[in-house]
């Protein structure tokens, strides 16, 4: 939402639409399913707005807001599912592969992310699964970028150290072994 559009809203009350969300969140399960059952059945859409009416105080007048909560509702049901199934997934690689890093995991879940998109063509998926990738692989490059100016920058300081001991033996030997400790330190 832009930053017009939230301060417009931020002083209104909330919608009924936002209400009806807010309650369907609160639901029981067996709620959920009842409501559920009810948006599906041959029920008129105006029974249900009375029926919502009367036992939550809100007050949708218009077809166009029941269905908007109705693919609200299917897509909240949906995103559920699929975390259940992602976190399935993730328990089962855990338990058939206790040795693998939490790196590994994260890999073979993103790896059957992208499986499941072509799977099912859930594209949105996929593409939320491509864009949790590329976040992944641009920490990584930030992260190798840090490493390396970090790297370059100890060794400046160290070969300047280099400078001023060269006639000692001792701290040459200690040069040396700084030297092999940053390039290990900053891999």
């Amino acid at each position: 939402m832009s930053e017009k559009l939230k301060a417009t809203a931020a002083g209104q009350p909330d919608s009924e639409l936002t209400k009806l969300k807010a309650v369907w969140r609160r639901l029981p399960d067996d709620a959920r399913a009842y409501w559920s059952s009810q948006f599906a059945s041959e029920v008129s859409q105006v029974k249900t707005r009375a029926e919502l009416l009367t036992k939550f105080k809100i007050n949708l007048r218009f077809d166009k807001q029941l269905n908007q909560f109705r693919s609200w509702a299917q897509d909240q049901e949906e995103r559920d599912a699929r975390a259940e199934r992602m976190q399935e997934n993730e328990r089962r690689l855990k338990s058939e592969h206790p040795d693998w890093t939490l790196e590994e995991v994260r890999a073979e879940v993103l790896r059957q992310s992208y499986l499941e998109t072509l799977a099912t063509g859930n594209f949105k998926l996929g593409l939320a699964a491509r864009k949790s990738d590329i976040a992944e692989q641009a920490l990584k490059f930030d992260q190798e970028k840090f490493k390396e100016g970090l790297r370059t920058k100890l060794e400046s300081g160290v070969a300047e150290l280099a400078t001023h001991i060269k006639s000692n033996p001792k701290a040459q030997a200690a040069y040396e072994a700084l030297k092999a400790e940053v390039k290990l330190a900053t891999k």
